[in-house]
């Protein structure tokens, strides 16, 4: 299998999980907003009917993270015959305790069944067909997906614990060096292939229901480049032309709302100027949110959601400092802006 198939099939799945685990993690982290008065409390985030009803049906939509991941992965490669059997697989997965890399893996393995069963039910006479969709692959399917899961919860759950209690229990150096490559990361292809395996892996973090610091630094990370961008457009204007500074101010827009691909059209304007700087300042920023020790449980929402991260403060002056550290950066490699359009007459 070629790996693009690969990144293709995640991908499938990843893209169609997202908008769950958005609502599902801002209902969440509004229900504990809500519940503000009771911090400390064993309730605290179900403490008032208002916030319990967040909090419920938020854990709802988020409950769906891993079915939909594993089954838009076999729906990928089976098209519609491998989504039942990949989304119960990833059902079987978050109930198992194999969490997201029991999910992923049963979507490839459900996805390859179906393929399997449909070469085996290739030389069946006509009369069957009708009934292999809605019957044949989707029992069939599901039963030997089932099957294979149990290896795999027994495999991989084990490893999927190390590795959560590894990434929530971050703290000191490895915190600040977990942060500092997640954050440059997102810098690195502003929402291409390596931003979204950080992304994927800070929101794999939050499947168990709650705050990590990995997740607060890839947030940081992905909102450092446009808004060090923007920042850049109003104190070093001479480094931009006028198309560039009007851009600055949707960089604004962009960078508060968690949408690194604001900058891409000044990378790809300069790259050598630009890349090293929004790396560098993604990575400051989330290194600064592993040494604060913030953790999001929010996947998405950027400064909207930052009031429900535990040490918000600390994640604004993250931020702050990778942006400034951008801004400074592009004021030092960026060509003035006529001595750019010299170049490129």
């Amino acid at each position: 299998m070629k790996s693009s198939n690969i990144y293709k099939h995640i991908m499938s799945g990843v893209s169609q999980m997202i908008p769950f685990v958005v609502a599902g993690g801002i209902m969440i982290a509004l229900a504990f907003l809500l519940d503000a008065g009771n911090i400390g409390a064993s309730d605290y985030g179900w403490g008032n009917s208002v916030a319990a009803w967040f909090g419920d049906t938020g854990k709802i939509a988020f409950g769906f993270m891993l079915p939909i991941l594993a089954g838009f992965i076999a729906y990928s490669i089976a098209d519609r015959p491998g989504f039942v059997p990949g989304f119960v697989g990833g059902a079987l997965a978050s109930n198992g305790g194999s969490g997201f890399l029991g999910a992923l893996l049963i979507g490839f393995i459900a996805g390859y069944i179906v393929l399997g069963l449909k070469q085996l039910f290739k030389g069946l006479p006509t009369s069957f067909r009708g009934i292999q969709p809605v019957l044949l692959f989707p029992l069939f399917g599901t039963i030997l997906a089932a099957l294979a899961m149990l290896l795999v919860n027994l495999i991989v759950t084990p490893i999927n614990e190390g590795l959560v209690d590894f990434l929530t229990g971050l703290e000191g150096t490895s915190a600040i060096l977990v942060g500092l490559v997640a954050g440059g990361m997102m810098a690195v292809d502003m929402g291409g292939p390596i931003n979204k395996a950080a992304y994927v892996v800070g929101v794999g973090t939050l499947a168990g229901g709650v705050s990590t610091t990995l997740m607060a630094a890839v947030m940081a990370g992905g909102m450092t480049p446009p808004l060090g961008i923007a920042l850049a457009t109003v104190l070093f204007k001479g480094k931009f032309n006028e198309q560039q500074i009007e851009a600055g101010k949707t960089n604004w827009v962009m960078g508060f709302s968690f949408i690194t691909e604001g900058a891409i059209p000044f990378a790809a304007a300069n790259p050598k100027a630009v890349l090293p700087s929004i790396i560098a300042g993604s990575a400051l920023a989330g290194a600064l949110v592993g040494l604060f020790g913030v953790a999001s449980p929010a996947p998405h929402g950027g400064l909207f959601v930052v009031p429900v991260m535990s040490g918000w403060v600390w994640f604004i002056i993250a931020l702050a400092a990778g942006t400034v550290l951008t801004a400074f950066l592009l004021k030092l490699l960026l060509p003035d802006a006529v001595e750019l359009e010299t170049e490129e007459e």
